[in-house]
């Protein structure tokens, strides 16, 4: 049975573009979509399985430079996203020692990928571009058609989400999901049960890597641009703002800290330079709702007075 509002919610998603046909409004709504994908890569992580990486931004970067490299070298842009979120997805099998690491060494371990990845963007020039970045990457092409109005870019990077999302929520319920979300409560108890924990967080690694890596393909081929400064730490970081804002294992929520995280200092621009200070106290305020977030907080609004939590 589909639930009425999520569906309410794409439709509303689908006719965006006939409400709001202003170029620059579908620009930042595209770049919510592709936020959002990268928001549910780790939200899989760490609201499934329970592991917080700090490495997001070297699967994003991965994707984004596989992509761009691919269509430059003629490969069709239908093929280069896959074949970029799969090379993704590959490099996060460099992390399988770390995975048997638990709360902040595995943080700290992924923090050293990360970075490790943006200094390799930024100093092999000659793949890369080095600081300069790459230029001139193509439009996003679907069956010999490119994709120049900005309404076709956005109806794609939104539908992608939407099959993200999807396909998250529905891998979440799967024996593989309840046996992650089993890891998240107690990995030792999971491992006495006879799961194998190893193997099975290393599966959540590449999944996530991969959705990053398409968030990287799309970004890549949206914005046409890309610099290292587009995947540095703080990139991360910002991705874990958008998790944790949004509700920590709750697919919904990522969509939702995406919105905030990406519209949020756009809104802000009319205060000039206090943005980042707005923007952060509203952050703080934010996580006075707890680890819940925003979803928490739209459960909190729906439930009964006085049902429990």
């Amino acid at each position: 049975m589909i639930r009425v509002a999520p569906a309410l919610a794409f439709l509303a998603l689908a006719l965006l573009p006939f409400v709001l046909p202003d170029p620059f409004l579908l620009h930042l709504m595209t770049s919510v979509a592709i936020a959002a994908i990268l928001a549910l890569g780790l939200q899989f992580l760490l609201g499934i399985s329970g592991q917080l990486s700090l490495g997001q931004a070297a699967f994003y970067g991965v994707g984004a430079y596989g992509s761009a490299l691919m269509t430059g070298a003629g490969v069709p842009f239908l093929v280069a996203v896959p074949l970029a979120a799969m090379a993704a997805g590959a490099s996060s099998l460099i992390l399988i020692p770390v995975t048997r690491l638990r709360g902040p060494y595995l943080a700290v371990a992924t923090l050293g990928f990360s970075i490790a990845a943006y200094l390799v963007i930024k100093n092999e020039e000659w793949l890369t571009g080095g600081s300069l970045g790459l230029m001139g990457i193509s439009r996003p092409t679907l069956f010999g058609l490119r994709l120049r109005d900005p309404a076709h870019v956005y109806w794609l990077c939104a539908g992608l989400a939407a099959l993200v999302w999807l396909g998250l929520c529905r891998l979440a319920d799967s024996r593989f999901g309840r046996a992650a979300h089993a890891i998240r409560q107690d990995e030792d108890a999971a491992r006495a049960s006879g799961l194998r924990v190893t193997l099975i967080k290393t599966q959540c690694f590449v999944v996530s890597a991969v959705i990053s890596g398409l968030a990287g393909a799309l970004f890549a081929h949206h914005i046409r641009y890309l610099g290292p400064a587009d995947f540095s730490f703080w990139k991360s970081v910002e991705v874990l703002i958008m998790v944790v804002i949004g509700g920590v294992g709750s697919a919904a929520g990522a969509v939702l800290g995406a919105a905030v995280v990406v519209l949020l200092p756009e809104w802000l621009r009319l205060i000039g330079d206090y943005r980042l200070l707005v923007f952060g106290a509203t952050v703080v305020v934010l996580m006075l709702f707890g680890s819940g977030g925003l979803a928490g907080l739209w459960g909190a609004i729906r439930r009964p007075r006085g049902a429990a939590p």
